[in-house]
């Protein structure tokens, strides 16, 4: 009995600190549920790389010659490999080519990247309708990525994408300064 109510007063104390708390972190998007043969195509084209947060600064060191980035999501063949190519202008002007294959694999609530076993990435909704949150993890860090149709998202987007950063303890924050032209994809 007084294991019983213990357990019902810790349980309304952590309801009323999550009601009482600002903090709304990012929502998942399942893919453990997706048609493995259709990604959806709301998150395949073009995006725009707009900040990035982490809990280190170590964390978002690789971004720190960054001026401004454009990603293609594409799909397939065969419909589990989702190549990405990437475009990026460095500070100093000069543009960098990337590519990878995410995977996705039955039962899996994040991607897999080829060729690293140990990096995991989750999408996550995003309070704009045209922007999505990316969460990749790895064996030395763990970083929110905000992504966005267009390379000028309002303002809001920003903010909200800092405050779902704060709530998953990653206060350390890099915008992109898209001073420049971004590069041409290739094969665009």
């Amino acid at each position: 009995m007084l294991q019983r109510t213990w357990s019902y007063l810790l349980y309304l104390y952590g309801a009323l600190i999550g009601a009482l708390s600002p903090c709304a972190p990012p929502e998942p998007l399942l893919l453990s549920g997706l048609d493995r043969r259709q990604f959806p195509r709301q998150y395949l084209g073009t995006w725009h790389f707009i900040a990035a947060a982490a809990g280190t600064p170590g964390a978002l060191q690789t971004f720190a010659s960054t001026d401004s980035a454009v990603f293609h999501m594409g799909q397939g063949p065969p419909p589990q490999r989702l190549p990405l190519r990437a475009a990026l202008r460095l500070k100093s002007g000069g543009c960098l080519d990337r590519s990878w294959v995410y995977l996705l694999h039955e039962g899996n609530t994040h991607l897999a990247t080829e060729g690293r076993p140990g990096m995991r990435t989750k999408l996550f909704s995003s309070q704009c309708p045209d922007a999505i949150i990316v969460q990749e993890s790895d064996r030395d860090y763990q970083r929110l990525l905000l992504y966005s149709r267009t390379p000028n998202p309002a303002e809001g987007c920003i903010e909200d994408f800092k405050d779902r950063a704060y709530c998953l303890d990653m206060e350390e924050l890099l915008l992109v300064p898209r001073r420049q032209e971004t590069c041409q994809l290739q094969g665009s």
